[in-house]
Parts: structure tokens; sequence; C-alpha cells
């Protein structure tokens, strides 16, 4: 008896287990999901908290910008007042916040004494001050209607920019260029990045090299802080300032004078191109890049509706001047879609003869 027992007792013990599952064809049921639902006061007060911070944040980034502004002002106005800024600076983020010695500072700055005196480096400090400060300024401006007092500001960095790429760089007789200096900015290699190698020296590492990145801006921590997207921030590339900030302005506020604009920034591009290449290098350049400007200005008219017939004539002309440039056949291609698209309903699309031609 007693094993008769025992055996039912395991027989019961193994069954349990197998009876209390869930059938497989039985899915388990999922928990419901809470819903939050806030009573409109909850909503009014997040709400209202959440415009306190935004105007902390706006405080607190608006007071970033109000101190740095004072200080590159005050870095403009000589150039040994920029000189003791860049050195504040450089020393602040180089060796005060890896903290490092101050007589580490001394003695990187006494090997870079000679480079701290020259005056293509002075210079381009001037202008990277100029260029930061306008680009703090236009974080700001939403509207494109309301960036005229910059674009004349940027118009006229532009000149001053690319006559000092002009003024630092000289060539020889035989047009070779004469490299004033290709070490860059003082460094001593401790800093990183930034460096102004090539020609144009130290001027043009300093101009190339994106605002956010230049010393002044990480001592006062602004990288994170200048993030407009139609802002260009190296303030030697030409074709960036017309396209993003330039060019809109013109296109909605005085669209007749936009074939002006591209005038300019033709001429401002391959100005700082002639002065940093040889004479044969330029010639070069000049022969593919020169009617690849003419093409870019002439069809961005074209597609703004901006004088349009005279655009295309001179969009032909292009093509019929360089039967050989490399993107002849593609101008072509896109000549022809063009002209399909902006022809009456019925009319050829091939163009028989040069347009305006008697």
């Amino acid at each position: 008896m007693k094993s008769t027992s025992s055996l039912f007792l395991a027989a019961t013990m193994l069954a349990s287990p197998i009876l209390a599952q869930t059938p497989a064809d039985t899915p388990p049921t999922a928990p419901a999901k809470s819903q939050v639902l806030l009573t409109p006061a909850q909503t009014a007060h997040i709400l209202k908290e959440l415009e306190k911070a935004e105007t902390l944040i706006g405080q607190g980034r608006n007071g970033l910008f109000s101190t740095a502004l004072t200080k590159f002002r005050e870095g403009m106005a000589s150039e040994a007042a920029a000189v003791g800024l860049y050195l504040d600076c450089y020393k602040l983020e180089n060796f005060d916040r890896k903290d490092l010695k101050q007589t580490d500072f001394m003695e990187w700055r006494d090997r870079n004494e000679e480079r701290l005196k020259d005056d293509d480096f002075k210079k381009g400090l001037m202008l990277q001050l100029e260029y930061l400060v306008m680009t703090i300024q236009a974080q700001d401006v939403k509207e494109t209607k309301k960036m005229g007092p910059l674009v004349v500001a940027l118009q006229a960095f532009v000149a001053k920019a690319v006559a000092a790429v002009q003024e630092s760089t000289k060539h020889t007789a035989s047009g070779a260029v004469e490299a004033k200096d290709s070490k860059g900015p003082p460094g001593g290699g401790r800093r990183g990045g930034g460096g102004g190698g090539g020609p144009g020296g130290t001027l043009n590492g300093l101009l190339r090299q994106p605002v956010q990145g230049c010393d002044f801006a990480k001592a006062y921590l602004l990288q994170d802080y200048l993030d407009k997207k139609d802002w260009e921030y190296s303030p030697l590339d030409i074709d960036g300032i017309y396209t993003k900030a330039i060019l809109p302005y013109y296109l909605q506020e005085r669209p007749t004078e936009v074939a002006a604009q591209w005038d300019a920034r033709i001429n401002a591009s391959m100005s700082i191109r002639k002065a940093v290449m040889s004479d044969t290098e330029f010639g070069i350049y000049y022969k593919e890049e020169g009617p690849r400007l003419q093409w870019e200005k002439n069809s961005y008219l074209v597609t703004n509706g901006l004088n349009a017939v005279n655009a295309l004539a001179e969009m032909l002309k292009v093509i019929q001047a360089n039967p050989n440039h490399p993107d002849a056949a593609g101008w072509l291609e896109d000549f022809r879609e063009t002209v399909e698209s902006v022809s009456e309903p019925g009319t050829a699309p091939v163009v028989e003869k040069p347009i305006g031609s008697q």
C-alpha cells in the first residue's frame, strides 16, 4: 500500500504543472497600455514651466554671445589688441584648461615670438575676428530680408580678404609663387588643426579655417552655438559666402542686381586663385573654371527667371566657345532640357542659331 500511495502522489505532482499550463493555442493577454491624460491645469502648468526654461536657455546663450562680442570688438581695435586677445585665448584653451604651468605657456610664446610678430599673421587675426563677429550676429537673423546690413558687411569683408591674400603672396618674374611662409599659425606642436600651409601662408590658413574652430571661438566655448545653416563659416570660402548669404538676399530683395553680384563672386574667387597659383597653374585653372562659373551664373539666372533670354544666349555661347571642355557634353544636354522647359508648346526644342541673333 505504501508503494501504491507513493506512486499515486508522484503522479499527482507530475501532472499538476501540466494541468496548470496555458493551452498553446491561447495567447497570453497583453497588459493594457496606460494612457497619461493631463488635466487642462496640468497642461498649462507644464507649458508655463517650459517657457521659463526656454527663457533661461536664451539668456545663457545671449549672455555668452554678448560677452564674446565685447571682447572680440576690443580685439579688432588694433593688430596689437588682436594678438593680445589671441594669446589670452590660446593660453586659456591650450594651457589653463589643461592645468599646465605658466612657464609652459611662456616657453611656447618665446618659441613663436617671430611668428606672432608676422604682419600676415596679425592681419589674419584681425580678419578672422571680423568674420567671427559677423558670424555671431548672423545666428539670430531668421528672415532673408533682414540680412541687408550683414550682406553689406560681407561684401566689404570679401574685398578686404581678397586684397590681403593678394598682398601676402608674391610672384617671381617667371610667374612662380614666392612662398613667404607656409608653416601656418603659431602652435609649437601643441595645438590641433587650423594650420595654414600652402600658398598664402599664415594668412591664407587662418582665413580658410572655419571660425567655429578658431582659438577665439574655442576659448569662449562658442562652437556648439554657431549652428546657423544658411551661413558660410570659412572666411575665405567666397563661393559659400555668396551662395548662402549674398545671392539669396539679392534674389529676394534686389533681383535686378543678381547678375552683378554673380560677377562680383566670380571676380573675387578668380582673384584669390590668381594670387596663390603660379601663372601657368592659373592659366590651366581659368580655362576650365572660367566657363564653368559663367555657366553656373547664367543657369542660375534662367532658373530664377531673371533676364532668361539673354542668360540662355550666354549659356549657348559657353557651349560654342568651349567644345573641348570636360563639362561640354553635360552642358549640351542640360541646355536642350532647359530650352524645352521654357519653350512655348509645339516649339522645336533644337536651337538652330544663337538666341538673340538677327
